[in-house]
C-alpha cells in the first residue's frame, strides 16, 4: 500500500521539477527570452543540473549563480556569458567557447575541458599550462586526460621531465658553443684548437662561428622538439605531485614565475638565454663599415667570401636559427603558467589511497594470521 503524501509536499515536488524543466524549455528559446525572464526573476535560482545544452548559442546569456552540476555544454557557445558564482561541477565543456565570459567565483570541481574549448580574455579565472582555476573556490576545470588514441599524449609526470632533461641537455650545448664565440669576440685568438676523438681541430673565427652556427641549428631543433612535447605532455596533468615535479624542475625555459617582478626578470634571462646564437652574426658583419653606411664596402666583403658560404648557407642558417629561437621562447612562454590540479578531486584521491592501504594493511594481517595458524597446525 502506497503512504499518503501530504498534498503541500506534493505540490513542490511537483513545483520543483516544472521548474526545472520551464528553466531548460526557456534558455532553449532564447537568450532574449532567458535574460529578460532572469531580470523579472531574479531572486530564483535557475536550475540546469545535469542539462544537455550541448551546442547551444548562450552568447551574452545571464547564468549567474546556475545550478549547472553536470551539464553537458560541449561546443556550446558562451561568449560573453555571465557566468558568476555558477555551480559548474562535473559539467562538460569540452569545445565550448567561453571567450570574454565572466567566471568570477565558478565552482569547476571535476569540471572537463579539451584543447579545443575557447577561453580568451575571460574574468575571474587564472589560465593554466592544463586549464582553468577559480581562486574563490579553489577548484579547475582540467583538460580531459584520455586524450584522442591518435595523439600519442597522456599524463605522465616522468616523461615530461625526461623530455625537459634532454631539452636543457642539448640546450646547455648550444649555449656552450656560444661561449666559445664570446671568447673569439672578448680575447680576439686568431684561432682556436679544439679537441675530438682522433686529434684536433684548428679554427679561425669565422671557420668556428660558421661551424657552430650549423650545430646550434640542429641542437636547437631538437631542443625545440623536446620543450614542445614536455609542453604537450604537461597539458594533461592533474594531480597535485605532477604539477609540483615539473613546476619545480630546475630549468629556467621551462620555471613558472608567479611574482611579476621574477616574472619580468625571467623574461629578460629567457630572451638572452633563447636568442644566444646571436652572438654569431658579429663575426659576418663588417661592422665599422655597417656603422658608417658604406654599403659598397659590405657588398665586396660579402664578395670576397666563397659564394656558397656567403650568398646561400649563411643567410639561410641563420634564418633558420631566428626562426627556432623564436619557436623556443614562445614555448618557455607557455610554461609561464601554472600547471593545475581540482582541490576537491585531489581529497578524493587522496581518500581512496587511505582505504586502499588499510584494504592492503587488513589482507596483510589476515595473511599474517593465516601463517601463524598454519605454523601451529604444523606443530601440533
Amino acid at each position: 500500500m502506497l503512504a499518503k503524501i501530504p498534498y503541500e509536499r506534493f505540490h513542490n515536488l511537483f513545483y520543483l521539477t516544472m521548474a526545472n524543466s520551464e528553466h531548460l524549455k526557456l534558455l532553449k528559446e532564447g537568450v532574449t527570452v532567458w535574460n529578460l525572464w532572469r531580470q523579472e526573476h531574479a531572486p530564483i535560482r535557475p536550475d540546469l543540473h545535469d542539462a544537455s545544452l550541448a551546442s547551444l548559442d548562450l552568447r551574452g546569456a545571464n547564468l549567474a549563480d546556475a545550478e549547472l552540476g553536470g551539464a553537458n555544454l560541449a561546443k556550446a557557445n558562451l561568449a560573453g556569458a555571465n557566468l558568476t558564482e555558477s555551480d559548474l561541477s562535473g559539467a562538460d565543456l569540452r569545445g565550448a567557447d567561453l571567450s570574454r565570459s565572466n567566471l568570477t567565483g565558478v565552482n569547476f570541481s571535476k569540471s572537463t575541458i579539451d584543447i579545443c574549448t575557447i577561453y580568451r580574455d575571460i574574468q575571474g579565472c587564472d589560465i593554466g599550462v592544463n586549464g582553468l582555476y577559480s581562486p574563490l573556490t579553489d577548484s579547475a576545470a582540467l583538460l580531459r586526460i584520455d586524450p584522442p588514441g591518435n595523439s600519442m599524449q597522456g599524463a605522465n609526470a616522468d616523461a615530461v621531465i625526461e623530455s625537459l632533461r634532454h631539452a636543457r641537455k642539448l640546450h646547455t650545448f648550444s649555449l656552450l658553443l656560444a661561449g666559445i664565440a664570446m671568447l673569439f669576440i672578448v680575447i680576439k685568438p686568431k684561432t682556436i684548437t679544439l679537441p675530438y676523438l682522433a686529434g684536433s681541430f684548428k679554427f679561425d673565427d669565422i671557420s668556428y662561428a660558421f661551424l657552430a652556427m650549423i650545430l646550434s641549428t640542429v641542437l636547437l631543433s631538437q631542443v625545440s622538439s623536446f620543450i614542445d612535447s614536455a609542453l604537450q605532455g604537461a597539458r594533461y596533468l592533474n594531480d597535485r605531485r605532477s604539477a609540483m615535479l615539473v613546476g619545480h624542475f630546475p630549468w629556467l625555459l621551462s620555471k613558472y614565475e608567479s611574482e611579476p617582478t621574477n616574472r619580468r626578470q625571467s623574461k629578460i634571462m629567457r630572451f638572452f638565454l633563447v636568442f644566444h646564437p646571436a652572438v654569431y652574426l658579429y663575426f659576418f658583419l663588417k661592422w665599422d663599415l655597417l656603422f658608417s653606411g658604406n654599403w659598397e664596402g659590405i657588398m665586396q666583403h660579402y664578395q670576397e667570401m666563397p659564394v656558397i658560404f656567403a650568398e646561400y648557407l649563411l643567410p639561410v642558417f641563420y634564418i633558420i636559427l631566428i626562426k627556432l629561437c623564436r619557436h623556443i621562447f614562445r614555448l618557455s612562454e607557455g610554461f609561464q603558467k601554472p600547471i593545475l590540479f581540482d582541490t576537491e578531486t585531489e581529497r578524493g584521491r587522496h581518500t581512496e589511497m587511505e582505504r586502499l592501504a588499510e584494504a592492503v594493511e587488513k589482507q596483510a594481517s589476515r595473511t599474517a594470521e593465516l601463517v601463524e595458524l598454519m605454523r601451529k597446525r604444523e606443530g601440533l
